[in-house]
């Protein structure tokens, strides 16, 4: 039996700051797979989290899960300020209480970000230009929140965050701010296995799993309002780095099996060496095999 099925199939086609392509994006189908896990895996509990989109498109996801979801924005328990829809039957969940986090709080020393510094870069840049405006649309002071974290973290690509310190000094996120961002532990993502072998993660592989990731104090709460402690069996598709299993354990959930569904190569390096006992099951939309893993075991 699966106790929790949990999904957040990617975005891209539903978002904002894409191009909205919706239901007709192949990264967007995905959910049709998370529609089908529910069906033949039959879970006593599931969690589906996307961006905030269309009306007309999240009446489509409702109309597919059967409940209505819950909006929570992850400024809420963090420094950043990331809203995201969440369905689920899990009942009774509330928003989460305000820990009223800035930058400022989970901002590393200055000493640690010398090569972080972008001050002369931000310096160079000529008002006007298309790069000067991306470089700057998304500076944050250290008394504000962090703007949503994306995929890439590079000042010349408008997903860039970029903290004012002082008037003469500029930095961008680091890989454990963007970690401390997603609430998951320092150095979450810096190495992974690979064949065996620990093997060191490159700056920008960590932004992009993150800025992929959840907010994981976001699904503890939410999973939190599960009554039971014990689970005995977790399916998580499009799992990336498993922020699901961080949040189960931060929830005080207990649980025997966790089978993943992730295809990129770091992603499942890193949950490898975060949770070497996870069960690796390949590409969601070879879902019959997949499901036979699941009830075979």
């Amino acid at each position: 039996m699966v106790d929790l099925l949990l999904g957040g199939s990617p975005c891209q086609g539903f978002s904002f700051a894409g191009k909205q392509l919706n239901f007709s994006d192949p990264r967007s189908k995905l959910f049709f797979d998370f529609v089908k896990a529910l069906e033949v895996l039959k879970p006593k509990y599931f969690l589906l989290e996307n961006v905030k989109m269309k009306k007309e498109y999240e009446d489509v996801i409702t109309q597919h899960l059967g409940v209505k979801p819950i909006e929570i924005n992850s400024a809420l328990v963090s420094a950043q300020n990331r809203v995201r829809l969440y369905w689920t039957n899990i009942p009774n969940v509330t928003q989460p209480e305000d820990k009223k986090l800035m930058l400022k709080h989970i901002i590393e020393p200055e000493i640690d970000k010398k090569d972080f510094d972008i001050t002369e870069k931000m310096k160079k840049k000529k008002p006007g230009t298309l790069a000067y405006e991306k470089a700057w649309k998304n500076v944050c002071s250290l008394n504000e929140k962090s703007k949503t974290l994306l995929t890439r973290q590079d000042i010349s690509n408008s997903g860039a965050t970029n903290i004012k310190y002082s008037d003469s000094k500029y930095y961008k996120l680091t890989p454990i701010e963007a970690e401390r961002l997603q609430t998951l532990p320092d150095n979450y993502t810096a190495i992974g296995i690979i064949n065996g072998k620990e093997i060191p993660m490159s700056n920008t592989q960590r932004y992009k799993m993150l800025g992929n990731g959840w907010t994981v104090d976001v699904i503890a709460h939410i999973l939190s309002f599960i009554p039971e402690k014990y689970l005995h069996t977790v399916v998580s598709l499009f799992d990336g780095i498993s922020c699901g299993q961080v949040a189960l354990e931060r929830a005080g959930k207990i649980y025997n099996r966790y089978y993943a569904s992730e295809i990129d190569k770091y992603a499942i390096a890193v949950t490898q060496k975060n949770y070497p006992h996870t069960i690796q099951l390949g590409d969601v939309t070879k879902e019959d095999g997949l499901f036979c893993q699941i009830h075979s075991s």
